[in-house]
């Protein structure tokens, strides 16, 4: 009798049976909830409200698990850099820190990087930039002068656009349009870059030439290919945004 009741124990269930059970299961409780979901609910009804359920719970369970891989993965690094408190690694420890959404934590690493390491241009730029998300936008400009002394085209020049950002955010608009002009003429316009010259010059009060600048940036877009077209999707939306007022 033991060995039957053994063979019928659910510890010896086949842990792939129940799991698939668990997850057809969620998405009939899934599919349930966006019923009542206002304009979309129609979707979720029949076979192919089923389907498109179980579309969106993998598309949603992927992009989790991809970022919560990613976070540990960086915690684990994040720990083996704070264990030698080198100038270099509390570069790079800042820099992930940034990275990760923590620019009031990567602030006193990337400080102590660049005391140390004065000579890397890097950790200036990534000063600035978590300077700047800390809303000291002047204390943002002389971290992105000082990696301009150091290489005018540090990050491909997107110093440059650092600085014109970190100067429109005190409304210093022909600063910002200098900085703008800039990575313009080193290497060309791009939705970002025409974004930032259409703010400087509505911030200076010459609004067609804005408004000019904000279309070019849709254009750039629609002729932008690739992966760059992608990275740049959300300066033309903020420029077709801008345009509007």
């Amino acid at each position: 009798m033991s060995w039957r009741r053994d063979a019928e124990s659910p510890a010896h269930y086949n842990p792939r049976v129940l799991r698939t059970v668990g997850f057809f299961a969620g998405i009939l409780v899934l599919m349930s909830v966006l019923r009542h979901v206002p304009a979309i609910g129609g979707l979720f009804h029949g076979f192919l409200g089923f389907w498109f359920t179980a579309i969106l719970a993998t598309f949603v369970a992927e992009r989790v698990s991809r970022r919560w891989g990613e976070r540990r993965r960086a915690a684990n690094l994040a720990r083996s850099l704070g264990h030698v408190e080198s100038p270099h690694n509390q570069g790079k420890l800042g820099t992930l820190l940034l990275n990760d959404g923590n620019p009031r934590k990567a602030l006193p690493c990337l400080e102590n990087a660049v005391k140390g390491e004065p000579e890397v241009a890097e950790w200036r730029y990534r000063l600035g930039l978590a300077l700047l998300e800390l809303k000291r936008p002047d204390d943002a400009i002389v971290a992105f002068e000082e990696t301009i002394k150091l290489n005018p085209e540090h990050a491909y020049g997107d110093v440059q656009l650092a600085l014109a950002r970190a100067n429109l955010a005190l409304n210093r608009a022909k600063p910002a349009l200098a900085a703008a002009e800039t990575f313009e003429r080193n290497h060309g316009p791009t939705p970002e870059s025409a974004y930032h010259r259409g703010l400087a010059l509505k911030c200076d009060g010459a609004r067609d030439l804005a408004k000019a600048a904000f279309r070019e940036a849709g254009q750039l877009h629609a002729r932008t290919a690739g992966f760059h077209r992608k990275a740049q999707r959300g300066w033309a939306f903020r420029a077709w945004l801008a345009g509007l007022v």
